[in-house]
């Protein structure tokens, strides 16, 4: 029986090959479809969280813009961060909600502070969810954040995700360092640039393992649901050469390569 994700797979376009057919397939792109999926999730979540601007003075977002409500909040917002870390519980909210970056998600999202930022927000030093579910995917993940000394900032992810239902499965773990290049973190939610070099390790649906990491830096956009820029390398035990191309732009549309093949991938 195929896995759900032959729907996804279904939309692979043999574009060019300068191999016969039956020597190379659709499955051969799998581990990049998966991690495709699950990254173009994953890396927006922290320009997501750092949009939020929350800090002294505003511990709620603003859900118009972010469909996003709170269920609760823990710790002492008013002597924060004297009084220790506030946890908030936030949830992205049903019905059709786009946030502004036309994203639709629904499940719940949980960020912890534990200290202030220069500019008086409070610094994200974890943040995860139980179940994601966004584009047909569900996604759980832990991630912890830590400032690098030349302004950019680590994100150590450790998560999983399934297409809909099933077993947890398509392991995405390692490091993505997030830098704002372009845009400030102030009343506009959608202008926020971000270059995001990513190293990470992961098992697709078939528990094929794979190391993916940035051979030209990912753009990440607050204003943009899709990664709209930068190219991944891929290895793998059997060695062929494969990239993840994100090409330009914000569209859907991406590019996989392996060996001299080349497919076409629409992103949900």
């Amino acid at each position: 029986m195929k896995s759900p994700t032959g729907a996804v797979l279904a939309a692979l376009v043999l574009l060019a090959a300068c191999k016969k057919e039956d020597d190379l397939g659709s499955e051969e792109a799998n581990t990049m479809v998966d991690h495709a999926h699950a990254e173009n999730l994953i890396a927006p979540l922290y320009p997501l969280a750092q949009a939020l601007r929350i800090g002294p003075g505003l511990w709620a977002p603003d859900s118009a813009s972010f469909c996003l409500s709170v269920d609760s909040v823990l710790g002492d917002t008013a002597m924060f961060p004297a009084n220790g870390p506030v946890t908030l519980h936030l949830r992205f909210s049903e019905g059709g909600c786009l946030d502004a970056a036309g994203r639709g998600r629904t499940g719940p999202l949980v960020l912890r502070y534990d200290s202030l930022e220069g500019d008086g927000r409070a610094r994200l030093s974890a943040f995860h969810t139980p179940g994601l579910e966004c584009a047909g995917f569900r996604i759980r993940f832990g991630a912890s954040v830590s400032p690098l000394s030349d302004g950019r900032h680590r994100v150590l992810v450790d998560s999983s995700a399934i297409w809909r239902q099933g077993a947890w499965s398509r392991r995405y773990r390692g490091r993505l360092d997030h830098e704002l290049i372009s845009g400030t973190i102030d009343d506009v939610p959608g202008d926020d640039v971000y270059s995001v070099t990513v190293e990470v390790i992961g098992q697709d649906r078939y528990g094929t393992a794979y190391t993916a990491t940035t051979s030209t830096v990912l753009e990440v956009a607050t204003g943009c649901k899709w990664v709209r820029g930068g190219v991944l390398t891929f290895v793998q035990s059997d060695e062929r050469e494969r990239t993840l191309d994100h090409g330009s732009g914000c569209d859907a549309r991406a590019d996989l390569t392996v060996a001299d093949t080349r497919f076409g991938l629409i992103i949900p």
